[in-house]
């Protein structure tokens, strides 16, 4: 099985590597702490005045805090 996740992992693009990769962390980094989701929320006025081009990129990274009990109702 970890064999299959990682074959399947390895043949996606790079680029859809990569996104996946990055929303995974990030996501992870959030609801474990170590990143605040206000440090990556798209502020413009801190974009244009202090320079944080990083909001234009980690506001598509981040979806929200894992938990034990989240469940998507359909």
């Amino acid at each position: 099985m970890a064999q299959a996740v990682e074959e399947w992992y390895k043949q996606m693009p790079i680029i859809t590597r990569s996104y996946l990769t990055a929303a995974v962390v990030t996501t992870i980094g959030c609801s474990l702490e170590i990143i605040s989701p206000y440090h990556l929320y798209l502020n413009p006025k801190l974009v244009v005045k202090q320079y944080q081009f990083w909001r234009l990129i980690t506001n598509f990274l981040y979806f929200r805090k894992m938990g034990k009990f989240h469940v998507l109702y359909v």
